[in-house]
């Protein structure tokens, strides 16, 4: 095909896809066209399309129209720490990836190179999905049977990743609204009768309207920051939520935060928050945070059960504050943080030492509490 007629046609076929991103056609129906495009001026190439989840962690989906069962094999694979060769790193490493012999490139992982040995795959070549922001979306690659073609078609590849991100950004952006749209009314159900709940409880035990009001508002506004957390389209880090929720009580000198990095799942932001919140209050009222010369240490770590089982503990620890006595009766903090993380099947326990307050919460590290970053698992 002369070259100008092949350039007009590629043109068309982009403009085809960008009106299929602009009219939201189905995500899959969109990325099998870029795939097709893609195949229709490479000879010999498959084309294929991985989609990262939203943590960027673990491949959700991967649409190849030559292969599906090779796109069967993709879904929840974690993308581990990059390996040369691999499609992960083509995510994260911000380059093409390419292989003249993918069955014998010790650089890919073995789940890659058996997938692709599997379908008679012999060539290679990955390139980032990235969104307009440069966070990773997945990868665009084609590969090929017949062995490595002449010269590698890098500007296919170059419009097949930009037209995925598009597409893929887009899909994320409508689902994100139609996601907020639906929970909206069950998301207010839900925090007008936790408001509810926090005014009867707060107004127990015989307090003054003076401290109704002051522990009412602290509490509410511990509430609106984990929502304020929840409308983020991430979740949210559990240092930068501990720093949030506590700094109104102390400076950070007066608090230390040591911990893996952990993002915290949207079902646990507000559990969390309102604990953060009980804690910081008691500790600046009664405890290490009343004085100057008191500390609190927050923590948290994941090790394994004696079944095996990976699990995650939580500690806040006080020291150098005026000395502790149990309180007579339990009132809504007590009950809070007893309660806050019965979802996640997780333990708490609270302990009124003398040398200070201890609270602690050891649960399975599960999808409904957060994950650790990659980078930073233990075995």
């Amino acid at each position: 095909m002369p070259e100008t007629t092949q350039a007009t046609k590629l043109l068309e076929q982009q403009v085809a896809v960008l009106e299929m991103i602009a009219r939201d056609a189905p995500r899959d129906d969109v990325l099998v066209r870029i795939c097709r495009l893609a195949e229709a001026f490479v000879p010999g190439g498959m084309a294929g399309v991985t989609v990262l989840d939203r943590g960027g962690m673990t491949f959700e989906h991967c649409v190849m129209p030559q292969a599906p069962t090779f796109a069967a094999g993709i879904p929840g694979v974690e993308v581990g720490p990059p390996h040369a060769g691999t499609c992960a790193a083509a995510v994260f490493g911000g380059a093409p990836v390419a292989s003249n012999d993918v069955e014998n490139d010790e650089r890919f992982d073995p789940l890659w190179r058996k997938l692709n040995t599997e379908h008679g795959v012999r060539a290679i070549r990955s390139r980032p999905v990235c969104s307009a922001d440069g966070r990773a979306l997945g990868s665009f690659f084609i590969s090929f049977k017949e062995g490595a073609p002449a010269s590698w078609p890098q500007e296919i590849e170059v419009i097949g990743a930009r037209l995925s991100g598009l597409a893929l950004e887009r899909h994320r952006a409508t689902e994100r609204q139609k996601l907020i749209v639906g929970e909206m009314q069950h998301r207010l159900k839900n925090l007008f009768a936790a408001v509810l709940s926090i005014a009867s409880q707060t107004s127990q035990g015989g307090v003054t309207n003076a401290e109704f009001l002051k522990a009412f508002e602290g509490r509410i506004l511990a509430l609106a920051n984990a929502h304020d957390l929840l409308t983020r389209d991430e979740s949210a880090d559990l240092a930068d939520l501990t720093r949030r929720i506590v700094a109104p009580f102390a400076g950070e000198e007066s608090v230390e935060i040591t911990g893996q990095p952990f993002k915290v799942a949207p079902s646990a932001v507000v559990p969390f928050s309102l604990v953060l919140h009980e804690l910081a209050t008691n500790a600046a009222k009664y405890g290490a945070l009343s004085n100057s010369e008191g500390r609190a240490r927050v923590s948290w770590k994941s090790y394994r059960g004696d079944n095996g089982e990976r699990r995650f503990k939580f500690k806040w620890e006080e020291t150098g504050g005026p000395r502790v006595t149990p309180p007579l009766r339990s009132g809504f903090g007590t009950l809070l943080m007893k309660r806050a993380f019965a979802d996640v099947e997780g333990q708490s326990r609270l302990v009124h030492a003398p040398g200070g307050l201890r609270f602690r919460i050891d649960a399975p590290m599960s999808g409904r509490l957060g994950r650790l970053h990659e980078a930073s698992k233990t075995s």
